[in-house]
């Protein structure tokens, strides 16, 4: 069935962005894409197809998600971020999929789990620099790990990383886990382990943080303002389904939060809260119409929302974009982010397309 509005994912852009990734970094840095959470939104399949051979791994939440990949993707090298359960490893080894070990306790009951049932599994030791979530947090207990895993002859360490906690806005702090995770790497005697801690910020901002491998998600998908020329890789448009007049003293919308002040020109948006029109943005933001700025009035429903078109010459099913470019005006996923007061992150996997037509752009 059709739908009157479009998710539209450009594919050119995104293998691009990975390319510019890739140049900046050099052949011999490994590129791990992020695409947990359905690729931030965008689609997991459609995004991996796209940067298949580009980008040496992906990096997931969780073992579903890997498996979802495999599907379409056999060869492409797959780690879990999140925890996985002991029940789940055989189905990772079988798989080519490798997994977090966070600490030592874990790492006894996975070196046990493997011995006993003969499965073969590459993991990623997780330190804690300093987001406090995950991570071996002392380098006694990191050192024994490591001892122990090299004495197996199931598990095998792939890869040490750890997750930067601040981007651009305390770049102190960044290098101050990196010292803390060079403590730990140090430790690491093999040559064929790719180490990471890069994100899209760190990436772009200095070479020192790079090492082996970068893991990005949001630069590669154009989120992250950056210097490599990435670009956004989303569009999503719409058409007015409805045009009307109202005069003053009227109300808007559930709740009657927008009295009408004087006549007015209004349309109705075939997309509401359940599509990712948060209602935050109600009476709080603006979509492009006819190259306007045309701004939302009254609550945000679920299916729908009305804007107010007094002045803006247009009709009936006219193109509404909500993120993108129309004319010389444009709508960022950064804009959104302002208005609501939450992160560009959460702007994007709020959108949901399931009731738009998903577009792929070559």
């Amino acid at each position: 069935m059709k739908s009157f509005s479009d998710y539209i994912i450009n594919t050119k852009v995104l293998k691009q962005n990975a390319i510019n990734i890739k140049t900046l970094i050099g052949s011999n840095i490994k590129l791990c894409a992020v695409v947990k959470a359905n690729a931030y939104g965008l689609g997991v399949e459609t995004v991996c197809k796209t940067l298949f051979g580009i980008v040496d791994f992906f990096a997931v939440s969780n073992v579903s998600e890997g498996l979802g990949i495999r599907v379409f993707d056999k060869s492409t090298k797959i780690v879990v971020l999140g925890m996985t359960s002991l029940e789940n490893l055989g189905i990772c080894s079988q798989n080519d999929i490798s997994i977090s070990v966070s600490n030592l306790q874990m790492c006894n009951k996975i070196l046990e789990y493997c011995s006993q049932n003969k499965v073969y599994l590459n993991v990623h030791i997780q330190v804690n620099s300093g987001l406090n979530r995950y991570g071996f947090r002392k380098i006694a207990e990191f050192i024994k790990a490591i001892k122990l895993i090299d004495k197996s002859e199931y598990v095998s360490v792939e890869g040490v990383y750890s997750h930067f906690a601040t981007k651009q806005n305390d770049v102190e702090f960044i290098k101050k886990q990196f010292m803390r995770f060079n403590q730990f790497k140090k430790y690491v005697q093999s040559k064929k382990v790719v180490f990471h801690i890069a994100n899209s910020f760190a990436t772009t901002n200095n070479r020192i943080f790079k090492l082996n491998m970068v893991r990005n998600g949001f630069l590669i998908y154009g989120g992250t303002k950056n210097n490599i020329e990435n670009k956004f890789v989303l569009e999503i448009k719409s058409k007015l389904v409805n045009i009307f007049e109202v005069k003053k003293g009227d109300t808007i919308g559930y709740d009657r939060t927008y009295l009408v002040k004087s006549n007015m020109k209004i349309g109705v948006v075939p997309l509401g809260y359940a599509d990712g029109m948060d209602r935050r943005l109600s009476n709080n933001f603006s979509v492009l119409i006819c190259g306007k700025k045309c701004p939302i009035v009254g609550l945000i429903c679920m299916d729908v929302f009305m804007v107010d078109l007094t002045g803006v010459d247009c009709e009936l099913y006219s193109e509404v974009v909500l993120l993108g470019q129309q004319k010389q005006n444009s709508i960022s996923i950064d804009d959104y982010a302002k208005a609501m007061n939450t992160s560009p992150y959460e702007v994007l996997l709020g959108f949901n397309y399931r009731r738009m037509n998903y577009v792929i752009k070559k």
